[in-house]
């Protein structure tokens, strides 16, 4: 028997694959390509990008509204009644003061607005709750009262309404919340619609 056939297995274990590897897998170069490029420009985007400049981007804050609060006559300072409004008021009225049909009143040419400024200072001290028309329109809800701000900050946003949306009544100064505040500090209960308002005033 020759060598070549002799039955030592040899040749059954040349026959045999090699058992499987596992190795490593490159990404593909089209994907490494694509990844760079999306660093490179959100690099980039970040560098362009101004920063405070433009109310635009962020969280919408301008440098006005990072500056500290300007100090007046008498000890106080100026208050952002605009700034009020969008913490406390808007998601209501809405930013364009026109408030949710049928659910919230507009404040945008209300007559409860542009009106009596001692009718709308009663309405923030102490709020309102039942009926009221509005430019027409009658609303059954809740206003709530808003006595834990201070005269200067009731103010403020009082007087941002009366000037805002078209809106074109006078000022109220923190002197004026200030009294009425003193007047009826005797009521602990929000008035009960406008019926109720009015004469109060």
């Amino acid at each position: 028997m020759s060598k070549s056939n002799r039955p030592d297995g040899s040749q059954q274990r040349h026959r045999e694959n090699a058992d499987p590897d596992e190795s490593i897998r490159p990404l593909p170069w089209f994907l490494v390509m694509l990844l760079g490029a999306m660093a490179m420009w959100g690099g980039f985007y970040i560098y362009i990008t101004p920063s405070g400049e433009d109310s635009s981007y962020g969280d919408q804050r301008t440098i006005e509204t990072l500056r500290p609060p300007v100090p007046v006559a008498g000890g106080g300072v100026l208050v952002d009644g605009k700034l009020i409004y969008g913490g406390k008021c808007a998601a209501c009225h809405q930013a364009t003061g026109l408030g949710v049909a049928g659910v919230f009143p507009p404040l945008a040419a209300s007559e409860w607005v542009i009106g009596e400024e001692k009718t709308l200072t009663h309405i923030l001290l102490h709020g309102i709750v039942g009926e009221i028309e509005v430019k027409g329109v009658v609303y059954k809800g809740a206003m709530p009262a808003w006595q834990s701000m201070s005269d200067a900050e009731l103010a403020g946003v009082m007087t941002y309404i009366r000037g805002e949306w078209g809106n074109k009544a006078a000022p109220i100064t923190a002197e004026t919340v200030k009294t009425e505040r003193e007047a009826t500090k005797a009521r602990t209960a929000p008035y009960n619609g406008g019926a109720e308002l009015k004469p109060a005033s």
